[in-house]
C-alpha cells in the first residue's frame, strides 16, 4: 500500500524562526487508540509560536515539533462516534496546526457550528477565548464596575473592551502612543489614557481618588504594573496574562498592595484544567459572540503553507495588523 505524504512544517531545533523551521514531507502513521486525524484547513500565525520556537518555553517543549496553537479542520479519519468523518473542529491542546493533517486526541477535538467561516473559526481560540475567559471566569464582575485594560489597542485589548461592554463593564484603556488615543471612537470607554504623556500618573490617581477601579487586566508587567496598581480600589483585583515589558512584576509591588487579589491567567492552563463540556461551552459562546458582531478578527493576509516563509516574515514586520493565515 502506497504511503500517504502530506507537508508539514517542523522545528528541530530552538531558535530564530527563519533558521531552525524547515517544510518536511511525512508520511501518515497508524493512529493511536483514543486519536482521531483532522485535515487542517486554515491555521494562524501568532507571536506566541514564534517565542515558542526561539525556545523561551524550552523546558516543557519536546524537540522536534510542528508549531502552531491555533486552526481548524475536518475529521478525516476517526473511530469516535462523536466525531465522524467531516465533522469541522478546533484541534487545540497540543501545537501541531502548521500541517496539513494533525493527529489529535478525540477529548481535545471541539465542534464548530456551522454559521462560522473557516477563516472566522480559524481565528476563534487563543484570543477570543483568553479574552473571554478571563472576564466571564477570571474576573468577579458586577455589571457596571470598573476596569483597566492595557495594551489596548492590541487584539485581545480591543476584544477585551467589546466583550465588556457587552457584559456591562465600564473599561479605561491605557495605550502607549499618543496615536492611538483615537482607535476608540467605536468602543464605549470611560476614558482612554496614554502610559507615555507626562500627566499619567496624575490620571491614575484621579482614578483612584475617584474609588478607583475593581479590577486591572494585564499584559505589559514590569514597572507598569507595580504603576497600575495604585488605581485598583482596596481589595480589588489584578489578572496577569502576558509580559510584553520582557520584565518580571517587582517584588514591590506585593509590598506596597498587600490586599490585591492576583492571579496568573493562562489560557492552556484553564483549558486543560476543565472538563470538555465546560470548554465546549466556552467556545461555544466565542463562536456567538463571533456571529453577533460583539467581537470579529482582523485577517490581513492568507499563504499556502509552502508560503510560510513570507508569512513569517510579515508577521515579524510588524506592519501588517491584523491575523495572518495560512491555508492548508
Amino acid at each position: 500500500m502506497k504511503e500517504t505524504l502530506f507537508t508539514r512544517a517542523v522545528v528541530r531545533e530552538f531558535g530564530n524562526i527563519a533558521e531552525v523551521m524547515r517544510l518536511e514531507q511525512s508520511a501518515q502513521a497508524e493512529l493511536s487508540a483514543g486519536q482521531v486525524r483532522v485535515k487542517m484547513t486554515f491555521a494562524t500565525i501568532n507571536p506566541s509560536d514564534i517565542i515558542t520556537i526561539s525556545g523561551a518555553y524550552r523546558s516543557r517543549i519536546a524537540l522536534p515539533f510542528v508549531p502552531g496553537f491555533e486552526g481548524v479542520g475536518r475529521i478525516s479519519e476517526s473511530d469516535d462516534a462523536s466525531l465522524p468523518v467531516g465533522q469541522r473542529v478546533l484541534p487545540v491542546g497540543s501545537m501541531g496546526a502548521w500541517q496539513q493533517y494533525k493527529d489529535s486526541d478525540a477529548q481535545w477535538c471541539f465542534t464548530l457550528p456551522d454559521f462560522v467561516t473557516d477563516r472566522q473559526a480559524a481565528t476563534s481560540y487563543v484570543n477570543p477565548m483568553t479574552a473571554l475567559l478571563m472576564l466571564t471566569e477570571e474576573l468577579h464582575f458586577t455589571p457596571g464596575m470598573r476596569i483597566i485594560i492595557n495594551a489596548a489597542n492590541s487584539a485581545i485589548g480591543k476584544m477585551l473592551i467589546r466583550i465588556a461592554n457587552h457584559l456591562g463593564l465600564k473599561p479605561v484603556a491605557i495605550v502607549r502612543k499618543a496615536e492611538n488615543l483615537g482607535l476608540f471612537s467605536d468602543y464605549v470607554t470611560e476614558q482612554v489614557l496614554n502610559s507615555s504623556a507626562a500627566d499619567y500618573p496624575q490620571a491614575l490617581n484621579a482614578l483612584a481618588h475617584s474609588g478607583g477601579v475593581a479590577a486591572i487586566l494585564d499584559c505589559i508587567g514590569g514597572e507598569e504594573s507595580l504603576t497600575l496598581a495604585h488605581a485598583l480600589m482596596p481589595g480589588g483585583q489584578f489578572i496577569h496574562y502576558g509580559l510584553l515589558s520582557g520584565q518580571p512584576i517587582p517584588a514591590t509591588f506585593w509590598r506596597s498592595r498587600p490586599d490585591i487579589r492576583f492571579s496568573n491567567f493562562h489560557l492552556r492552563l484553564w483549558v486543560h484544567g476543565h472538563e470538555k463540556t465546560l470548554v465546549q461551552r466556552k467556545i461555544n459562546e466565542v463562536m456567538a459572540l463571533i456571529r453577533d458582531g460583539v467581537i470579529a478578527t482582523e485577517i490581513v493576509a492568507e499563504y499556502a503553507l509552502d508560503e510560510i516563509d513570507q508569512a513569517v516574515r510579515d508577521v515579524q514586520s510588524g506592519e501588517l495588523k491584523g491575523k495572518i493565515l495560512l491555508r492548508l
